[in-house]
């Protein structure tokens, strides 16, 4: 019974986190295939090289301060004085981490941004620097109104911000290639991804989800927040910074064209897995962080979830790698047929992290900062060392295959970590 239970909860709420998800997939294909088509394999390597850019940017704000948020702002209320703690002291976290990953990029230009060119540096005549500042902060508030909006279960407005931000980038971006150099066109689907920050913010205020104004952070609320933080530092380096080396190293030893190649694989792994992570962000991370005080219930969630899910994306996946001919045509052009030979390793890989995931947002959610870092850190050496290794002996073959090894000791490593979730009564 509970087990039904749990799962009429989450299907019913997945309904709300699928409109999203859709609009934001449908989003990011269609700009996937305007580069592609205008700009070729080159142009996807250099898309892929800024999303993972502004992913460095906004990884300690978004993955660490506001995951914080969403578990500690859906426990009270807006009017009682710990959301309002936790509020303006995640606000102001956002800024400061923000502007340290910013001074990190800046200290190292020539090997950040180099791939775009000297003009991102230069022109500032024309502001075009504190353009992009401007877009990045406006990033920073869409993300941090998002959080307040899923900590509050606020599904509807949640979604309707997500499809403005989704619409808005793909009338820019088409609007964008084709008429201007790839790098402009870069620029303009921040400008997309950002106007949205503006919006929310009415948003956010006609819900009356913004508490009187409090300078003071408490002692215990930036601890709280802190191990949030420290836990998206390790996802910072152990995921999103291995992720632009790994990159980087693909354009040494192969060009833009091939590595384009296997970035067309890559987009789409991460098209279907943005899908992915909205349901578990949405529906599972608010409902397990509910259900801490009742270890019991989590288990039970916890297990009814993984046993749905990974029966539907072992089908999902061997039904998308039966049709890659087709899907790599219809989401990115003819051009990118030669990448079909790479697709078996990734979605081998896609499955094993999916299935993890489910078991690792635990971790997350109790906050278990040591482990966390651990995971995280032990993850991404052992994927760049195997890059390092398979890359030269079968070329282009071995990122997948890297992935898919990376993955697969991920899984069992989460398995063996929450044994006593199958074995318990």
């Amino acid at each position: 019974m509970a087990r039904k239970q749990h799962m009429r909860q989450f299907l019913g709420n997945s309904v709300w986190s699928g409109l999203s998800t859709v609009s934001r997939a449908g989003s990011s294909l269609l700009i996937n295939k305007l580069f592609a088509v205008y700009y070729g394999p080159n142009g996807i390597t250099l898309l892929a090289h800024f999303q993972n850019l502004i992913a460095l940017l906004t990884t300690l704000p978004n993955s660490g301060i506001n995951v914080g948020l969403i578990r500690h702002l859906a426990q009270s209320g807006p009017q009682s004085q710990s959301y309002r703690s936790f509020f303006w002291a995640g606000l102001f976290l956002n800024a400061l981490t923000f502007l340290i990953a910013l001074v990190g990029v800046l200290l190292f230009p020539s090997f950040f941004l180099e791939r775009f060119g000297e003009e991102l540096l230069r022109e500032s005549s024309s502001l075009s620097l504190w353009l992009v500042l401007g877009l990045f902060v406006l990033l920073l508030l869409q993300l941090f109104w998002l959080s307040v909006l899923l900590a509050r279960q606020a599904l509807r407005p949640y979604v309707w911000l997500s499809l403005l931000t989704s619409l808005v980038s793909i009338a820019v971006t088409w609007w964008a290639v084709g008429r201007v150099e790839v790098m402009t066109a870069l620029v303009l689907f921040l400008t997309g991804q950002s106007v949205s920050g503006l919006v929310g913010l009415a948003v956010i205020f006609q819900k009356n989800l913004i508490p009187g104004w409090q300078l003071k952070i408490p002692k215990g609320v930036g601890r709280e927040l802190g191990k949030f933080l420290v836990m998206a530092l390790s996802t910072l380096v152990g995921a999103k910074l291995v992720d632009f080396v790994v990159r980087e190293l693909a354009i040494q030893q192969f060009s833009l064209h091939e590595t384009g190649l296997w970035q067309s694989v890559a987009k789409i792994s991460d098209s279907y897995t943005m899908v992915y992570v909205s349901v578990l962000g949405m529906v599972y991370y608010p409902r397990i962080a509910a259900l801490l005080p009742q270890p019991q219930e989590l288990k039970e969630y916890v297990r009814s979830v993984l046993f749905l899910l990974v029966p539907v994306l072992g089908m999902g996946l061997l039904a998308f790698g039966w049709q890659r001919d087709f899907f790599i045509q219809l989401l990115f052009d003819q051009e990118f047929l030669p990448a079909r030979g790479l697709m078996d390793y990734q979605l081998l890989g896609d499955f094993l992290k999916m299935s993890a995931w489910v078991l690792s947002y635990i971790i997350t959610v109790q906050a278990r900062v040591k482990l966390y870092v651990f995971t995280q850190l032990a993850s991404g050496v052992v994927y760049v060392a195997l890059v390092a290794w398979l890359m030269p002996l079968l070329g282009l073959d071995g990122l997948p295959m890297a992935h898919a090894i990376r993955y697969g000791l991920y899984l069992l490593f989460h398995l063996f970590l929450f044994r006593s979730y199958f074995f318990s009564s």
